[in-house]
């Protein structure tokens, strides 16, 4: 199990502390409004949210759990493209969690596109970049905390590697979906890091934001945040962020790559597409100019990286036929559920196999090196028991 690091109010920096079953505080009500619920186990420290962080708050007061769980999976980011259940409806998802797939949870909580991205992030060449940037710049931290982390699937990895890990998110929900099917461990805090870190970290720690910083406002302050907390020993990893000279369409605040580097003053730059397929070496701004996404690293000081491989699965896991993949005769081929999962996924022929289906080894990781092969090229994955 995963040590919490300390939690701070992410209005006054200080400590929190338990507060009575279901809440924290600071232990400075200056206006007795300086409380925040914990609810399944994850602290919603969100900025900006006082309504419903007091709703909740009511709730857990008057006993009731599940009503202050649906309120806080009605929570939405500024991106969401379908309304959220009613408070029905979350209750009924709430009473029903351990009865149903993570794909089934996402359709109920009306993700809509993201349901897709999460369902199948595993094999995308998104997923790979991010593994490719730890690689690149693996220090064996004391822990990796993502910034935007989703559903907790790149957690997950190094989590079941035995690496500590701990994940913020803006949306309740996805933190939620994290918990009951991939992370039932890890410290998990939903926060806007616009509003600064609401942790304490310890001296080293690697702070991973993939595919998702393009996306948040006021980014120069957030760059400050994330550089703050990495402090002179820890590092700021930031993956996938698109290139707006590359813009077809993407949604969010995308920047050149001189701009990005301008953030992180001193950073290296990378091209995600190289990472996708391997550890890769820094390139310059006028090198990325027209790639489509960059990856950057920062740190205060020098970083002296290790060698590790975060691409095969760990010794034991059981592996699962990709099920993006269809068997067509002698071969395995992607039958993509969208046409912009097929643009997203244009670079990765990776996924392509030719073998006979009855050949097709399925297994335990570490067990057959054609095993071995096909999941790093994630034609076999390990995926959740309840995927």
């Amino acid at each position: 199990m995963t040590e919490t690091p300390r939690l701070l109010s992410p209005t006054t920096g200080r400590p929190l502390r338990p507060d009575g079953p279901g809440s924290l505080t600071d232990g400075h009500l200056t206006d007795g409004t300086e409380r925040w619920p914990v609810v399944a186990g994850i602290p919603f420290l969100r900025t900006g949210r006082e309504g419903l962080r007091d709703a909740a708050l009511a709730a857990i007061d008057r006993g009731d759990g599940r009503a202050a769980l649906a309120l806080l999976l009605r929570d939405q980011d500024d991106w969401a493209r379908i309304p959220p259940p009613s408070m029905e409806e979350a209750g009924r998802i709430a009473d029903a969690i351990g009865r149903m797939t993570l794909r089934e949870a996402m359709a109920a909580l009306n993700f809509g596109p993201v349901a897709h991205y999460f369902a199948h992030r595993w094999s995308a060449p998104t997923f790979l970049s991010a593994l490719g940037l730890l690689e690149t710049r693996w220090t064996d931290p004391p822990l990796v905390l993502e910034i935007a982390c989703g559903i907790g699937q790149i957690l997950r990895d190094l989590d079941r590697r035995g690496t500590a890990v701990a994940g913020i998110d803006v949306v309740f929900a996805k933190l939620w979906l994290a918990k009951a099917f991939l992370l039932p461990d890890a410290p998990l805090v939903c926060a806007d890091v616009t509003s600064g870190i609401p942790l304490e970290l310890p001296e080293g720690t690697s702070i991973l934001c993939h595919d998702a910083f393009y996306f948040m406002p006021e980014q120069e302050r957030i760059a400050g945040h994330l550089m703050r907390a990495a402090g002179p020993s820890g590092s700021v990893l930031i993956g996938h962020a698109h290139n707006v000279r590359f813009e077809h369409g993407i949604a969010g605040r995308p920047r050149t790559p001189e701009e990005y580097e301008a953030l992180f003053p001193g950073c290296l730059l990378y091209d995600d597409a190289e990472l996708a397929r391997s550890p890769a070496p820094a390139r310059t701004a006028e090198e990325l100019a027209t790639v489509e996404a960059v990856s950057l690293a920062w740190s205060a000081g020098p970083v002296h990286p290790r060698p590790v491989d975060l691409r095969s699965p760990h010794p034991g896991a059981r592996l699962r036929l990709n099920p993006l993949l269809e068997r067509d005769g002698n071969r395995l081929r992607p039958a993509w559920p969208t046409p912009a999962f097929a643009r997203e996924y244009a670079a990765a022929t990776y996924l392509e196999a030719e073998m006979p289906p009855e050949d097709l080894p399925e297994g335990v990781a570490g067990s057959d090196p054609r095993i071995a092969d096909l999941a790093r090229r994630r034609i076999l994955l390990d995926l959740p028991e309840r995927w």
